[in-house]
Parts: C-alpha cells; sequence; structure tokens
C-alpha cells in the first residue's frame, strides 16, 4: 500500500526528528564531559564530532518540517532562511554562524581551533540547538 505523500514526509520529520533527540542528548552529555576536563583532546574531539551530527540532523528536520508544511529549500543556508522567515528560529544569524562553524570544523586540525570550537558550541551553538528542540517537541505533541 502506498502511503500517501504528506503523510510520508509527516513521518519523514518525525523519524527524523527522534534521530535528532538522540543526537542533541549525546552532544549535550559530551559538554558535560568537556566541563569535567576541559584539558582532554579525545572530548573536544567528540564533541565537535557529536556537534556535527547534531546540526545536520538540526537542519535536515527543518527542512523536512518545512517540506511537510508545503515549503521547498533544499539547502542548508535556504532552510535556515526559510525556517527564520516562518518564525521556526529566532536567530537566523546565529543558524548561519552555526553552518559556517560547522564547514570550518571539518578541516579543524590544531587544538586552539579545537578549543575555540568547543567554546562556541557551549556558549551560543547550543541555544540555538536547544530552541529547536524545544519548538520540534511541540510540534510533534501538536501532530497526530
Amino acid at each position: 500500500m502506498n502511503t500517501p505523500p504528506a503523510e510520508a514526509s509527516d513521518i519523514r520529520w518525525k523519524q527524523r526528528f527522534d534521530n535528532l533527540q538522540r543526537a542533541y542528548r549525546r552532544l549535550r552529555s559530551m559538554l558535560e564531559l568537556a566541563a569535567q576536563d576541559p584539558e582532554s583532546e579525545v572530548i573536544r574531539m567528540a564533541v565537535i564530532k557529536a556537534y556535527e551530527f547534531t546540526f545536520e540532523l538540526s537542519w535536515k528536520t527543518l527542512k523536512d518540517y518545512l517540506s511537510y508544511n508545503g515549503l521547498d529549500a533544499r539547502l542548508p543556508r535556504e532552510v535556515i532562511k526559510q525556517a527564520f522567515a516562518t518564525g521556526l528560529l529566532i536567530d537566523g544569524q546565529l543558524w548561519i554562524d552555526m553552518l559556517e562553524e560547522r564547514n570550518l570544523m571539518a578541516h579543524t586540525y590544531d587544538d586552539a581551533r579545537a578549543k575555540a570550537a568547543v567554546n562556541q558550541i557551549q556558549t551560543r551553538y547550543l541555544a540555538g540547538l536547544a530552541q529547536l528542540h524545544t519548538l520540534l517537541s511541540s510540534k510533534l505533541e501538536e501532530t497526530p
């Protein structure tokens, strides 16, 4: 039996959000470990990788949610702009910064840069991810 397109996109954003929730919890756990052992290079790398996963799932979940609501955006920057324009994201510039940082993190090889990235994740980006998590959780409760 074929699933109607609207129902399929409904399921898709919910399934992706389920994965996002796990990644978000993992990121928060890694940040707690980093706070306990700020000099651990291994924990710093784990925080950065957890952030990359969480960010990827965040914009892709937003993309699926926008699609579910009849809006088409394909690339991360387009998705962020559309999500901000529709009120899903409170701070569009923060998310653009998060995107740019994610792109830089993929090429972070020195320890000073890794420390700076972890600091940004802790002090700025976690708040944006938390806002999205709260918003999507509420949307999940609204849909049958």
